[in-house]
């Protein structure tokens, strides 16, 4: 059940926090392909770097940037979660900036039984995605 309230000033904090970092990766990866060529992207993360091996979230970056191509295969294909989280991305944006402006938020009364179930569907999920990605790639 999802109850509309007054968003108190850790809420806010919060919502502003996801509000610039979600639109600052969104704007990073929209720029990507003109990055990428001038050396101005990162390098693999430390954990590819450490193990030779792509982390869970290794290939978002780049499936973003097909999807600002409107390029879905490819994304799929760089990192098959990938759409689900572009998406994401922009109902995280539109959600932070309601609560910085109107100052309301939405509080889900989630049972524990519930909450379990959907960490455990997203765990799987990104436990999935990344295994795909591993024999996929051959890794």
């Amino acid at each position: 059940m999802a109850v509309l309230g007054q968003a108190d000033r850790q809420e806010r904090l919060i919502a502003a926090g996801f509000f610039g970092l979600t639109l600052a990766w969104l704007i990073y990866t929209r720029l990507y392909f003109w990055l990428h060529p001038r050396g101005l992207t990162f390098d693999p993360s430390a954990f590819m770097y450490l193990t030779g091996k792509p982390d869970p979230s290794c290939g978002l970056t780049r499936t973003f940037a097909w999807m600002w191509r409107g390029d879905l295969g490819r994304a799929v294909a760089v990192y098959p979660l990938g759409p689900i989280v572009f998406v994401s991305a922009f109902v995280l944006v539109a959600y932070s900036a309601a609560v910085l402006v109107s100052g309301r938020s939405l509080r889900f009364s989630l049972s524990r039984r519930v909450r379990r179930g959907l960490v455990i569907v997203a765990v799987v999920a990104v436990g999935l995605n990344w295994a795909s990605k591993l024999i996929w790639l051959g890794m």
